[in-house]
């Protein structure tokens, strides 16, 4: 594979889903425009943008302010000469760390050289499900039931012996790894500081400055989460509960992907590469065991091992999919396992989630002096995605 790099790399603050979002007076399409414009702002391109070559943007439940092919609207949105096209990738769960694939194979195949990729989703706007219309044959060839995400969820924890405990305190150590972050201002770099207008309780809205992440509850303890009830399977073996799954969220991140020809053209400093890819398909109904199949079929391929690993990035989508892979690895109590909290706390903007993951990666790696990272995430109807990331900045 060629040289290819990421150069610069910039997300929204995660606001969380519903009445309350901070984000709920802002669209999609805009949140992405001023991600994207960030990015290249930080890169330094502000006027070479007539030499970016694509935008292939992230995103799921493609409609209203979603809609459009938002990576082609959004790039309008944020200005950028209309001789630049876009494309929007749906791969679910990891349709962020989808478009960044995507753009890296683009560059090795001599198509391009310089793409903004990245994602979005506003579930604000647009919850879960919208519009979603399975298929009434789906029992012919899957549980049907796996279209929620949270009974595969609760099936991951009943096969493979998952307790309720084991999915809290996950849950705890992922609202206090955050918070912890957030208070030292790991996040500073990463959050593009933006001005919202935030509902209040009395109806009114009021200006703030947003440059944190919404959902992170520093005051989740074991004694508060075992207050919660099942949400998905309410019987007396249901373990999963709004305690210990990841949020619905409203962000974006984008991320500059460059050859190492146009980052000599333009001096563009390289951060980190993709050394490589992964995706799997899996059990619809077991869909959170992903990653325990995807990254031993990325480190295969790129003829590593878990010990050349300093850091890992494996998406807390539910605890009890997030326990047993991480078990199943090994590295369930690595001390550089979501070092910076994951899904639970930060939240899981679905098209947004394997671009803010990246995003963190590149933040992380020089804070903590790491070489390789893997990213993972398990996607919904199915399927795992994992990469690994190596730092190659100064």
């Amino acid at each position: 594979m060629k040289d290819i790099y990421i150069v610069e790399a910039v997300r929204t603050g995660i606001a969380r889903a519903g009445k309350r979002s901070w984000f709920t007076h802002l669209r999609a399409d805009d949140m992405s425009a001023l991600v994207m414009n960030e990015a290249i702002r930080r890169a330094g391109l502000e006027d070479k943008k007539e030499m970016i070559d694509d935008v292939i943007w992230g995103g799921t439940a493609l409609m209203k302010d979603m809609g459009s092919n938002i990576g082609r609207y959004a790039g309008i949105v944020a200005g950028l000469p209309h001789s630049v096209p876009g494309c929007t990738v749906d791969r679910l769960c990891s349709s962020g760390l989808q478009s960044l694939a995507f753009a890296v194979a683009s560059i090795n195949m001599g198509w391009s050289d310089l793409i903004l990729a990245g994602g979005a989703q506003h579930m604000t706007h647009i919850p879960m499900g919208t519009m979603s219309e399975p298929n009434p044959r789906l029992s012919e060839f899957t549980d049907p039931q796996m279209v929620s995400m949270g009974y595969t969820a609760e099936m991951v924890a009943r096969k493979y012996g998952i307790t309720r405990q084991e999915q809290d305190e996950m849950a705890v150590e992922s609202h206090a790894k955050a918070h912890e972050a957030t208070v030292k201002g790991l996040f500073k770099d990463e959050i593009l500081p933006i001005e919202a207008d935030v509902p209040q309780e009395d109806g009114s809205t009021k200006k703030m400055i947003v440059d944190r992440d919404q959902g992170i509850r520093p005051e989740s303890t074991m004694e508060t989460l075992a207050k919660l009830e099942p949400v998905f399977i309410k019987d007396e073996k249901g373990t999963v509960t709004a305690g210990n799954s990841s949020q619905t969220n409203d962000a974006a991140a984008c991320l500059i992907v460059a050859s190492k020809k146009i980052c000599k053209k333009l001096g563009l400093q390289p951060k980190m590469r993709l050394v490589e890819f992964a995706v799997v398909g899996v059990d619809p109904a077991y869909m959170g065991i992903g990653p325990a199949v995807a990254i031993p079929k990325v480190l295969k391929k790129a003829r590593m091992k878990k010990e050349d690993i300093g850091l890992w990035e494996v998406n807390e989508a539910f605890a009890s999919q997030a326990v047993y892979c991480t078990k199943e690895l090994g590295i369930r109590h690595h001390k550089m396992l979501n070092p910076q909290g994951s899904g639970i706390s930060l939240g899981h903007p679905l098209g947004c989630t394997g671009a803010r993951i990246a995003t963190t990666i590149m933040h992380e790696m020089p804070y903590y002096g790491v070489k390789y990272a893997v990213e993972s995430m398990c996607v919904g109807h199915g399927q795992g995605a994992a990469a690994i990331w190596e730092w190659v900045g100064k």
